[in-house]
């Protein structure tokens, strides 16, 4: 395997909870959510979710080696998101809607893949009914917050997404997207804003130019 193709992994599971290793210890201290209690926390994520427009700001990743890498992004629903990444990370990621392309500028290359095939399909399309279009496989609340664990119910995307909103007043902290081989990739909120206009071309992705025609 390339080293393109782990950091595009890294990037995409962008590519939302915790990361699997620092989740277990929280689940077990955590309120598990059944019956009315999980029907209710469920329709509040649901509402959060959809609630989001826009959002810009400073983004910590955990990738599933344990390294931590920062960054800006910017999101816009439906179906657009920009992660840029800090040095020395020499990635970029955009979904522009229906695409996710992940930029190595290290390697001058471009990957390309639907947006449709990765969980945070679920966090970014225009309206999302949790209880009809996804599998939740836990729901829990835990120091005021709710974590909620879905999987795709078509399983056209491959993987599990966790999302964390605070419960008082239903903003998104962070998420963790699980990919098919288990790897678990934390993407936390250190700080967001909600922007009255994001420029759209922050959504665009060119090829890079070829480096036979440097």
């Amino acid at each position: 395997m390339s080293e393109f193709q782990l950091s595009r992994r890294q990037a995409l599971a962008l590519p939302a909870a915790v990361a699997a290793a620092s989740l277990l210890p929280q689940v077990a201290r955590a309120q598990a959510l059944t019956g009315a209690a999980r029907d209710t926390a469920i329709a509040d994520v649901t509402r959060a979710v959809n609630a989001v427009t826009r959002l810009q700001g400073r983004f910590a990743q955990t990738d599933p080696d344990g390294t931590v890498v920062t960054g800006q992004f910017w999101l816009q629903r439906p179906g657009k998101l920009r992660f840029e990444y800090d040095a020395p990370s020499p990635l970029l990621m955009v979904s522009d809607g229906s695409t996710v392309a992940v930029q190595d500028r290290r390697l001058n290359s471009v990957d390309r893949f639907p947006l449709r095939s990765t969980p945070l399909w679920f966090l970014l399309k225009e309206r999302v009914d949790i209880a009809t279009e996804v599998t939740v496989a836990e729901a829990v609340r835990r120091d005021g917050k709710l974590y909620l664990t879905m999987r795709d119910r078509a399983r056209e995307a491959e993987g599990q997404l966790t999302v964390v909103f605070e419960e008082r007043d239903r903003s998104l902290e962070e998420w963790t997207v699980r990919d098919g081989q288990n790897r678990s990739t934390r993407v936390r909120l250190v700080s967001s804003s909600v922007p009255a206009r994001i420029d759209p071309r922050l959504f665009i992705l060119r090829d890079p130019p070829s480096r036979r025609q440097r």
